[in-house]
Order: C-alpha cells, then sequence, then structure tokens
C-alpha cells in the first residue's frame, strides 16, 4: 500500500521530555507515583508514568491515533544496540556510559477500540525497518489506515544499571508461567505485564466469547500485582515494585466517580461486574497494608462504600449482587441476559444469588475492616454471613436430587468413558446431557438448594445455564470465608466439594477440554485449604495437580509464589 511519511518520525527522548510549553493533564498522583497524560499535535496520545523514587526511570504508553496509511519511524539519538531482551521484549542499550537506554516490552500492537474503551481487533504490527549506527538507532513500523499503534517505552538513565541488569538476566522463577484469575492466561516473565496494561488500563487477555472484544477487569490487576508482589520477595528486585506500582495507580486512575469500577463486558449499557470490582478492592487493600498513602485509601474508602450500596435484602439475610444489571430487571433482559426473574428466599426479581461473587464481596469486605480498622460494615458482613449460612443449609427433595445429580455426574463423563458404558446408561447420558441440564434451573426455584448430593455445588439459583467449571471456584471461595471466618466450620461441605472432583472423572475431563481454568482455580483451591492445616490428603492433590498444570502449561496461581494474604 502507499504510505505517507510526512509528520511520522517520533524522538523517543521527547516522549519523557517535551518540549517547553507542551500541555500536560495530570492523571493520577502520590508520594511515589504521577501519571500525566498529553498528546502530540493530534498525533499521537501518551501517558507518562514516573516514579519518586527511581529518578529518571519512567514509562510512557504511546497510542498513535487513526489515519492515513504510513510507515512510523521510532528515533533514539546517539549510538545504541538493539537487542532482544531475556525478559522479554527488547532492549534499546546506550553505547555510552552516560546516555540513556529503553526497554521496549513488546512488539508494538495494532488495535481498533470503541468509544467506551473496549479492545475490539488487535494483531502484531509489521517491523520493517531497524537501523543502529553511532548517530541514531530507528525502529519502522507499518500503521494502516484502520487502526491504532499502541506500544510502551520505559526509559532507563544511567544509574539505572540494578534495572538493566535485572531485566537481562532473569531467574528461571521470574519467567515461569503464572495463571491468571480474570483472562486464565498464562503470564511469563515482567515484559508480559503489558499484554495486560495497555495504555494505562488493564485489560483481560482474552477477548469476550460473546461479544468479541476485551474490557477492563481488575481481578486480572489484582492477579498481576499478587503475582509481582511474590516475585519482588522471591529475587528482591526494585523492578517489580515499580510495575506494581504502575498496576495500582492503572487501577484508581479508572475507578469512577461513585467508587466502582464499570466494564461493559456484556452490553454497551458499562455495567459493573462486582468480581472485578472486588479485584480492585483486595488489590487497594494488599497495597495500602504494604505502605500507608492516602491515594489509595481514599480509593479503597469509596471502593468499599460502592460494595455496601449494592445488595439485596432476602429472607435469608443480605446478598451482594454479582453485576450491575440486576438491579434493573428492564437493563437486565435488554442486555441478552437469560435470568428467569423469581422471588425465591425472598430475593428481588433480578437477583441471581450467584455464590461464588457473594462470598468474594464478604472476604474483600472484611479485609477492609482488618487493613484499616474501620468497622462500619460489620452488620452487613454478619448479615451476608447468616445468608450464607442458610443458604448452604437447606437441603429440599434430598430423594429427587440424589437421582438428578446422579444423572448429572453421568452426563459430565469424558466421552472416553462413556463409549465403555452399556446401551442404557449411554441413552440415559444423552438424556440427562441434552435435556435435563438444560432444565435443572426449575428445579432450583422449586426446591431452592446449593449443596447437591454428591458434592457438587451449585453457583447461582436463577440462572438457566449449568457450568461443571465453577466447583472449583466455589470450593476456592468458601475456604478463603473459612480462613477468615474459622468459626463457620465448611469442612463437611468443601471435603465433599473435593471428593466429587478427586474422586470422580472432572480432572481428566477438565483436562481434556479447551475449558480448563477449573484446574487453575483447583489448584489455588487445594492451596488455601492447605493453609487451614496439616491435612496429608490435601498437599498430595497439591502436588499432583501442580503436575498436571505444568504438563498443560497452565501456570501456578499467584498465591503459590507466597503473596497472597
Amino acid at each position: 500500500m502507499e504510505m505517507s511519511s510526512d509528520g511520522n518520525v517520533y524522538a523517543l527522548q521527547e516522549f519523557f521530555q517535551p518540549p517547553g510549553g507542551t500541555p500536560a493533564r495530570q492523571v493520577v498522583q502520590s508520594n511515589l507515583f504521577q501519571r500525566t497524560a498529553r498528546e502530540i499535535s493530534g498525533r499521537a496520545a501518551l501517558i507518562l508514568d514516573q516514579f519518586s523514587d527511581a529518578p529518571g526511570a519512567s514509562c510512557c504508553f504511546v497510542r498513535l491515533q487513526c489515519g492515513p496509511a504510513r510507515i512510523a519511524r521510532f528515533v533514539v539519538d546517539g549510538a545504541h544496540t538493539l537487542t532482544s531482551c531475556p525478559s522479554g521484549g527488547w532492549l534499546v542499550k546506550s553505547a555510552g556510559e552516560v546516555s540513556v537506554s529503553y526497554w521496549v516490552p513488546q512488539s508494538p500492537v495494532l488495535r481498533t477500540i470503541d468509544s467506551r474503551g473496549r479492545i475490539l481487533s488487535e494483531q502484531a504490527a509489521a517491523v520493517v525497518g531497524v537501523r543502529a549506527s553511532s548517530a541514531d538507532a530507528t525502529i519502522e513500523i507499518e500503521v494502516p489506515n484502520d487502526s491504532h499503534l499502541d506500544c510502551a517505552f520505559w526509559r532507563l538513565p544511567p544509574d539505572a544499571s540494578d534495572l538493566i541488569a535485572g531485566l537481562e538476566r532473569p531467574l528461571v522463577l521470574e519467567m515461569q508461567p503464572v495463571f491468571m484469575w480474570g483472562s486464565h492466561t498464562a503470564f511469563r516473565g515482567p515484559a508480559d505485564v503489558y499484554r495486560y496494561l495497555i495504555h494505562g488500563h488493564v485489560y483481560e487477555n482474552r477477548f469476550e466469547w460473546r461479544r468479541k472484544w476485551k474490557t477492563c477487569a481488575e481481578n486480572e490487576a489484582y492477579s498481576i500485582y499478587v503475582t509481582l508482589l511474590g516475585l519482588e520477595l522471591a529475587t528482591g528486585k526494585s523492578l517489580y515494585g515499580l510495575l506494581k506500582r504502575q498496576i495500582l495507580f492503572s487501577v484508581i486512575a479508572r475507578q469512577s466517580a461513585d467508587g466502582g469500577w464499570h466494564h461493559g463486558e456484556w452490553s454497551d449499557f458499562m455495567e459493573s461486574h462486582y468480581r472485578l470490582h472486588n479485584g480492585a478492592v483486595l488489590l487497594l487493600e494488599a497495597a495500602l497494608e504494604e505502605r500507608p498513602d492516602d491515594a489509595v485509601g481514599n480509593a479503597l474508602a469509596n471502593a468499599v462504600a460502592y460494595t455496601s450500596r449494592h445488595t439485596d435484602q432476602t429472607s435469608l439475610g443480605l446478598w451482594f449482587l454479582h453485576d450491575s444489571l440486576e438491579e434493573d430487571l428492564d437493563l437486565l433482559h435488554r442486555s441478552g441476559s437469560r435470568l428467569i426473574p423469581s422471588r425465591i428466599l425472598g430475593k428481588s426479581p433480578a437477583t441471581k444469588m450467584i455464590l461464588n461473587t457473594h462470598l468474594d464481596a464478604i472476604v474483600a469486605l472484611d479485609r477492609y475492616r482488618e487493613v484499616t480498622g474501620d468497622n462500619q460494615y460489620a452488620e452487613e458482613i454478619a448479615s451476608a454471613r447468616a445468608a450464607t449460612r442458610a443458604l448452604l443449609a437447606l437441603r429440599p427433595a434430598e430423594a429427587l436430587y440424589r437421582f438428578v445429580y446422579w444423572a448429572v455426574r453421568l452426563a459430565l463423563l469424558p466421552a472416553a468413558e462413556a463409549k465403555l458404558l452399556p446401551i442404557a446408561l449411554r441413552i440415559a447420558r444423552r438424556g440427562a446431557r441434552d435435556y435435563l441440564l438444560p432444565r435443572l434451573h426449575k428445579f432450583k426455584r422449586t426446591f431452592p438448594r446449593m449443596v447437591m448430593p454428591g458434592g457438587l455445588i451449585e453457583r447461582h439459583l436463577s440462572m438457566p445455564h449449568f457450568d461443571i467449571n465453577y466447583q472449583t471456584v466455589n470450593i476456592m471461595d468458601l475456604v478463603r470465608v473459612w480462613r477468615r471466618f474459622p468459626d463457620e466450620d465448611f469442612a463437611d461441605i468443601t471435603g465433599n466439594a473435593v471428593k466429587a472432583v478427586r474422586d470422580t472423572s472432572l480432572l481428566r475431563m477438565w483436562t481434556e477440554s479447551k475449558q480448563r481454568q477449573a484446574l487453575g482455580y483447583w489448584l489455588e483451591a487445594l492451596y488455601q485449604l492447605c493453609t487451614l492445616g496439616p491435612a496429608p490428603e490435601y498437599r498430595h492433590y497439591l502436588a499432583e495437580a501442580i503436575l498436571i498444570a505444568e504438563d498443560l502449561g497452565l501456570g501456578l496461581p499467584a498465591s503459590l509464589l507466597g503473596a497472597n494474604p
């Protein structure tokens, strides 16, 4: 295609040290961090992160605006070498002792983005030229006429030799895969931060399966933060402290005036997903526990106040909602949700009663009390705990559910095992898969129940789908609540739930399927169980699960780095 070259030369030095008088907008500021934003003549949008305890070291996110097809040239003055960085990306390293070097953690990416900040498409940009001489170094990127070009650059001053050395000599631990709680992808090394941190916002590293877009996700940010904290503790490298701070303040910068985070994962209504919001709360709590900071404390106070406002009062007690669409039945239906309204257990018609998000909110809200000493949400926590106990204790229609969940377990058999069944059981399995599973919600609306015979735990009461992949998420979140409130004693429920995984074909089914995220949460659940006591069987199961995850390249959860409270 024909290229335009006018005005498409960008000097890296000016990204970090703009000419005098160039206006910049302050995005967020703290004692140790400052983020500013500015534009270059309508051609590019820049976000600059600076660190007061690392003078001269800074990171700039560059987004070239859509325009005519062209070659963008990024130029560094002076003699530099351009090499592959062992920690990921490229190092543009100064040939002199007193000059600045640069780290480019990811290759430039072409993206299309909608007006709400969701990523609609992305692909690697074509690098069409690389030149280095005694005068300068140049990287040339082909930019088509319908895309933004995104790239992040780190500026490393001469006295940042420790940062450069750390990037050039990563430990084996630093490059091992880590399972991300949001996108279920594997994080490998410091450069991978910028697969998630895109132009100042943290996104899931996957396209949402229905809408085919990428949205921001604070539970992903928390997963990255815990990973970086674990690597910081293990290596002592200062780089991880800087990366942690970028993640932290990227989350704060996206917080809305109402105290929440809004995502639009399912609709153009920009609904808030409270599991993701809880991830932001947990991240802020972890950061505040590490170091007092007014900006973090204020963001956290606003965030937990937002959490406390988005609940439903049921006949069992207070219930934390899963997403903001549950508060408006009309919006919920217009978003495409298949929820069937009901008032079972005294809930509001649109409340889905999703267990794992409710449990996660209890943990996040009580963690706030632990970190800040602020006990103002004690009544809400107590009522939510009471609702949890009451719901988990429900055991109606025992004989009916024993038969139903015998058929459910039959439907969940891997295909290889199902082929060995007698013909009658194969017919029963197909009937259960095709007719029973899509109608399970009718049983639950008539006889509300979460804990089922055989140890399976349902995720929700009001949605028409069945998803066995949440079995391990439910175990994980129950154990997290149990760790925080030892008097709850979920030993029987979690013990039977573990057996429902370990003593059946579920592990094999997940291993053979494309939906392997349940294995990542299985690892997390077992780790959490191991922290409760010395039970040897859970340690045995954890060791087996680690081997499975390693074979699949799934990565180990960040908690196994020892940094998740």
